[in-house]
């Protein structure tokens, strides 16, 4: 538990600071338990899931088995990047080099 909640946290802290994510849930990065459900603006979480894929990232896209929920909060699908004891700073420095990557690939200029 311990190391999934330290690449989870510093994954949190990371994608917070970049401009066009936006984590769903609470604003504790300990109350994500491992799990960061995310969208980025104007990108299909299915784009950014095989953009993703394409530099070696896996992450989930879809309704996450809670479309309920999704419909409530207003989103048609998110992202959700998952860690776990095996993961560390390298593997979250390797998803926020992607996912920074993301809109300026699908034609943004940002």
């Amino acid at each position: 538990h311990k190391l999934e909640l330290e690449a989870s946290s510093y994954a949190f802290d990371k994608m917070r600071q970049m401009p066009h994510i936006h984590i769903i849930g609470s604003d504790k990065a300990e109350e994500h338990n491992g799990i960061l459900t995310f969208v980025v603006d104007n990108v299909h979480p299915h784009d950014v899931s095989e953009l993703l894929a394409a530099d070696g990232v896996a992450v989930r896209a879809g309704h996450h088995c809670a479309e309920p929920l999704h419909r409530f909060l207003g989103y048609h699908a998110t992202g959700r990047a998952s860690f776990a004891f095996y993961n560390d700073k390298t593997d979250v420095d390797r998803l926020v080099g992607s996912l920074s990557t993301v809109r300026g690939r699908m034609g943004y200029d940002d």
